[in-house]
């Protein structure tokens, strides 16, 4: 899977208490996968990334379960 600029939906602070000064930021790409019938479909994949330092860390990562708003589409 790759994410591009297009994928992107928007940042937002860290709800964490802990890390509330961190900024996530959410891609909603598109991937060909295969279901559990062996049929291939099209899947949004909600992404959240933190970005620390060097470091990208995921801190979500499934199938999109509600509307998003793409900033560059």
């Amino acid at each position: 899977m790759q994410i591009k600029t297009e994928d992107f939906c928007h940042s937002l602070k860290n709800t964490n208490p802990k890390y509330s000064y961190e900024i996530l930021y959410v891609f909603v790409p598109q991937a060909q996968l295969f279901n559990s019938d062996g049929e291939e479909e099209t899947v949004d994949i909600y992404t959240k990334f933190n970005i620390i330092d060097t470091r990208t860390i995921v801190i979500s990562f499934h199938k999109r379960n509600k509307p998003v708003d793409y900033l560059f589409r």
